[in-house]
């Protein structure tokens, strides 16, 4: 008996060990990030691992010191800003690993992240590991987050942990590279924004399942808190940039992922409290605000096309029902409640 469980522990720790893990870090100007992040890659207790750099254009001086202090690492040049999921698209497809570890540059790995990731791994799975908020770590973190029946992110800000957790976030999500492929990568229509959850709801559509895994910790530095962006006077912060493409993704995302007849009171609907929106910011005098919703319906006018043909691809591979992924998203719009509860968003540009 003694002999089995050594030659099994022997045998399962070999196979282990022989998938190659691909942590794709797309970087842009990102310099001071990679200083802190790299050197915690390095020190994995898990060593079948490569480490690939998408640099999107970078002005600073990102790649004379990947090139010098991680010599081993694989640099990808990308010619212009191709946004967040071209990017790691492009990271991926010149991945040569078994999984794809997408990692933002503004991390930094616990020495055993790799190797509890490859362990808690399932099949047809994506992980999402617990983020510390890297500047207040007595700060509560989470593991992936919420989303409402409108597409948009959503976390219990009284209780992170009593989120329902639907989606994996992109700041680190490991995946099967046959499986990236299969579920048909980043949508790079997105650009910025709400990428990560368009890929956990295709995932689960296709049925996939997106696993929270609290144990699996990293750092994450997004803005110093695992709360919401407050200012002092405890209002939102956000930016015109930000809105106009969280709003615009949220509208192509419906049209994809929804089926028929579910997508037209959805997307009724959101329109509808985005009229309500740009008429308060119209009261306000907030010409800028309100050209980010008018925007948004533009760009997803012009791309109409190719959005319905995505949304062809999506129902076409549906293997789970609307109405069972609507289970485990919130029947709310997370706007509002956000708006209710810390008054409107100021805008820092």
């Amino acid at each position: 008996m003694q002999t089995a469980i050594k030659y099994f522990t022997i045998e399962r720790f070999k196979a282990m060990n022989s998938k190659k893990i691909s942590v794709i870090i797309l970087t842009f100007n990102g310099l001071n990030f990679l200083k802190s992040c790299l050197p915690t890659i390095r020190k994995q207790t898990y060593k079948n691992f490569e480490i690939i750099i998408v640099d999107n254009h970078s002005t600073d001086d990102t790649l004379e010191f990947v090139s010098k202090n991680f010599p081993g690492a694989r640099i990808v040049r990308n010619k212009a800003n191709y946004g967040f999921p071209k990017g790691n698209n492009i990271g991926a497809k010149k991945a040569k690993g078994d999984y794809l570890f997408f990692l933002n540059n503004d991390t930094e790995l616990f020495p055993d992240t790799l190797e509890q990731l490859i362990k808690a791994y399932r099949p047809k799975s994506l992980l999402s590991p617990y983020q510390i908020p890297a500047r207040n770590k007595k700060l509560q973190g989470r593991a992936g987050a919420g989303m409402d029946i409108f597409g948009f992110p959503f976390v219990d800000q009284d209780d992170l942990d009593k989120t329902k957790f639907f989606y994996a976030d992109g700041a680190g999500l490991f995946i099967e590279r046959a499986d990236f492929f299969a579920i048909g990568m980043f949508d790079e229509e997105l650009f910025f924004f709400q990428e990560d959850i368009d890929l956990s709801w295709r995932a689960r559509i296709f049925g996939y399942n997106v696993i929270p895994c609290p144990k699996i910790k990293f750092y994450h530095y997004y803005g110093g808190t695992a709360k919401l962006n407050l200012d002092s006077r405890r209002r939102l912060r956000t930016s015109y940039f930000r809105r106009y493409y969280n709003d615009r993704n949220a509208i192509r995302n419906i049209i994809k992922n929804y089926s028929f007849p579910i997508v037209i009171p959805i997307l009724s609907m959101l329109i509808f409290f985005y009229f309500l929106e740009m008429a308060l910011f119209l009261f306000l005098r907030d010409l800028r605000a309100v050209k980010c919703y008018l925007n948004a319906f533009r760009w997803n006018l012009v791309h109409i096309k190719d959005t319905l043909r995505a949304r062809r691809t999506v129902q076409k591979g549906r293997i789970v029902s609307d109405w069972n992924l609507m289970r485990d998203m919130y029947w709310q719009y997370s706007k509002l409640i956000l708006f209710l509860k810390f008054e409107l968003p100021w805008f820092q540009d």
